[in-house]
């Protein structure tokens, strides 16, 4: 295998530089003010997809490389602070955006986890269900007079079998359905345990309808290997919890709304729901959208709803709590912040969602305000957490302020087509099949996909989104390296098979598999017209490279980085790439951490000019 002279002058200067050091305290990094903890890389390496995490001689680079990875954002967010961006108008809607996640989030932890106690008892009798596998069919009717006459039938020696070839159902019952522990309500559950084989329930009503069911057959499972037997009881203590947490959460609604009342304002709602199906209905018109694929609120539309509506009703209270009222902007910015979408843009649509959206609001709302009297803003944990996503923010929004002033001019361009009007060689083209998605739900889906082998070929053509792959499975075709920004940059590291992602880029998230790779090939020059975009695109983008490379080494020396080596070495990380999104209490998801792109070629320069400066 091969290690690239980054990754060895990586791993000399990690060696030499632990020599002798004493710890003081558990971080692996000081940036100006700012920690990094073992906790937060730990978390953040783990959550974050990485080239080559499998091979073991290569966890000292991988580790370094990130640290400097994470180092850049701190050192950018810190930047950002120094010249105002903090104080921006959508810098504290962004924080104080964050903070409603986590105060609630913790509100969750102390309300509903910590009140929760699952007994020895009920994990056995937990554990007698999961080690058994049923196979039932069933009758139904949306009808309960119907469901009670089949039942009569079913009683006075009716074949259950001769009354299903009837049914509608009896399709998708041609074999018995397969029923493992914790798929069903824990009601229907405990009905169906509790029969023999050939016995059937009583009519059972479920949000769908009525149902009568028959325990067809059962078998064991059978966990013969410790991981086996390990993974079962984590499967069912997570069942035996989530189900507690539920039960939970219901009681705590109960309690806690009681007597709650809030108004939204009438007026206002029809206004935005009108503006949002005609935004909806331009872009699902004007742009290509599956059939399934959800259309989604952005910061561009964000501002045309703002300039489109008064001054007046901007700041006009639209949920109306007893103190402190929700004004419409506010609202309307926390839609496009909650990835506010939908599949369809007509009026009446448009209405539920926003109708479903304004009252989980409102609910997340009450509980935020909870959380606030109860002071969980101030609990540290909060603070970290709302503290590492805004210092994502600030380091996304300072890097786009700069990458946003590039400039190429079309004499450059110019210049740069001439100089290679001619056959054109590349260091290294590249081939891949890229699923593109901006629905996090989708990217878990996909990752799982991709672990059970499915061919990403067939993710691409399910979910992609990018437009120019559509109708070959997401393949790109062969393009340079230098195109494609942090694609092509990091599947220039990659080898032929592996599958790299999701990488955050401006459509959403991208996950990609590197299918060929030729560091010998010849292109003929194509008219001037033709690549001129193109161009213009490698030329921002180098220029951006550079231009952040040198910044990165410059605000590293400003505010005085130093390294805790010793801490670093400790730490010890998985082989598995990984990606998770996490469950916020009381409802919605982010990802388990903010999301980076490799960055790190800034440390060279570092290196080699600190002189082994860490911690001592």
């Amino acid at each position: 295998m091969k290690i690239s002279f980054y990754a060895v002058l990586l791993i000399i200067f990690l060696q030499s530089i632990t020599i002798g050091q004493t710890l003081s305290k558990p971080y692996v990094a000081k940036v100006g003010t700012k920690f990094i903890s073992d906790s937060e890389f730990l978390e953040r390496y783990e959550f974050t997809p990485g080239f080559r995490r499998h091979i073991k001689q290569l966890d000292d680079s991988n580790k370094l490389e990130f640290l400097f990875t994470l180092i850049a954002e701190k050192l950018f967010a810190l930047e950002a602070k120094s010249i105002g961006l903090d104080t921006t108008e959508v810098i504290r809607f962004s924080k104080k955006a964050f903070e409603r996640i986590f105060v609630r989030d913790k509100l969750f932890q102390e309300e509903i986890r910590k009140k929760i106690t699952i007994t020895d008892d009920e994990i056995t009798e937990a554990t007698i269900k999961n080690n058994s596998k049923l196979y039932v069919k069933f009758l139904f009717s949306n009808d309960k007079e119907e469901i009670e006459q089949l039942y009569d039938f079913l009683k006075n020696g009716v074949e259950f079998d001769s009354i299903l070839i009837e049914s509608p159902e009896y399709d998708e019952q041609k074999e018995p359905i397969e029923v493992l522990f914790g798929q069903m309500d824990e009601f229907i559950e405990d009905s169906l345990y509790k029969l023999n084989v050939g016995q059937f329930t009583k009519p059972i009503l479920t949000p769908d309808g009525w149902y009568i069911f028959k325990l067809v057959n059962k078998s064991q499972n059978l966990f013969i290997t410790n991981d086996d037997k390990e993974n079962a009881k984590k499967t069912v203590i997570r069942i035996v919890e989530n189900r507690k947490l539920i039960q939970r959460q219901k009681e705590f609604y109960k309690e806690y709304f009681q007597n709650k009342k809030v108004d939204v304002d009438p007026k206002l709602f029809e206004i935005l729901a009108q503006k949002i199906s005609s935004i909806f209905e331009n872009k699902r018109k004007n742009f290509s959208y599956k059939e399934n694929q959800p259309t989604y609120l952005d910061a561009y539309d964000i501002i045309k709803l703002e300039n489109e509506i008064s001054y007046n009703n901007l700041v006009s209270p639209f949920i109306i709590f007893e103190q402190d009222p929700i004004s419409f902007r506010e609202f309307i910015r926390n839609l496009a912040f909650d990835g506010f979408n939908s599949k369809e843009y007509k009026i009446n649509i448009i209405r539920a969602s926003l109708d479903f959206y304004t009252k989980r609001f409102i609910e997340h709302e009450f509980f935020y305000r909870e959380g606030l009297k109860r002071g969980y803003h101030k609990n540290p944990d909060v603070v970290s957490e709302v503290e590492k996503w805004l210092d994502n923010y600030l380091f996304q929004m300072f890097q786009n302020q700069i990458i946003d002033s590039i400039q190429v001019s079309d004499d450059e361009i110019k210049a740069l087509y001439e100089s290679q009007n001619k056959p054109k060689e590349f260091t290294t083209v590249v081939n891949i099949i890229e699923v593109l998605t901006d629905d996090l739900n989708i990217v878990d889906t996909v990752l799982n996909e991709i672990k059970r082998g499915t061919d990403i070929r067939l993710l691409a053509a399910r979910y992609s989104i990018r437009e120019f792959t559509k109708g070959r499975n997401g393949e790109f075709g062969r393009f340079p390296v230098t195109s494609f920004g942090e694609i092509g940059k990091i599947a220039e590291k990659m080898q032929v098979g592996e599958i790299y992602g999701p990488l955050k880029v401006p459509e959403g998230y991208s996950i990609f598999k590197l299918i060929e790779k030729d560091t010998a090939y010849v292109e003929k020059p194509k008219p001037f017209e033709q690549v001129k975009e193109q161009y213009r695109q490698e030329l921002a983008f180098e220029k951006s490279r550079l231009k952040l490379n040198e910044l990165t080494y410059n605000l590293a020396l400003k505010y005085n980085i130093e390294l805790n080596i010793q801490e670093l070495d400790k730490i010890k990380v998985t082989r598995l790439p990984s990606f998770g999104i996490r469950n916020l209490g009381f409802g919605g998801k982010i990802t388990a951490v903010p999301i980076l792109a490799p960055n790190f070629e800034w440390a060279y320069r570092w290196i080699q000019t600190q002189n082994k400066k860490i911690l001592p």
